[in-house]
């Protein structure tokens, strides 16, 4: 499974819903990974350009996007997907950064 972070951010009305009806909304994030064969990890309310945050794992990258579009679908406002990769895979794609020669566009002609 991978783990995506998955921002949201509420519009109007979803935010004056919370507000008329404080509720705990994991649960209903955690049934809807589970329905889809995955799980929720974690979910916070933050501070900033997003209202809250969930971490999730989940089968695939079709599988996240999908979560993102019935969020907007479902009218809760904005959602941002990242791919989160644990330490292997970094330190992988470092390793396999340093076979690569790329050199960057410059002005100057060789």
């Amino acid at each position: 499974m991978r783990r995506y972070m998955i921002q949201i951010k509420y519009n109007v009305n979803s935010t004056k819903g919370l507000v008329a009806r404080p509720q705990n909304r994991g649960p209903q994030a955690n049934a809807i990974m589970e329905k889809l064969g995955g799980r929720l990890v974690d979910f916070y309310f933050t501070l900033g350009d997003w209202d809250a945050v969930i971490i999730v794992e989940l089968e695939s990258d079709a599988h996240a996007m999908a979560v993102a579009m019935a969020d907007v679908a479902g009218e809760v406002g904005n959602t941002k997907v990242t791919v989160l990769y644990d330490m292997d895979e970094a330190v992988t794609a470092m390793k396999i950064a340093q076979s690569i020669d790329y050199k960057a566009p410059t002005s100057t002609t060789e």
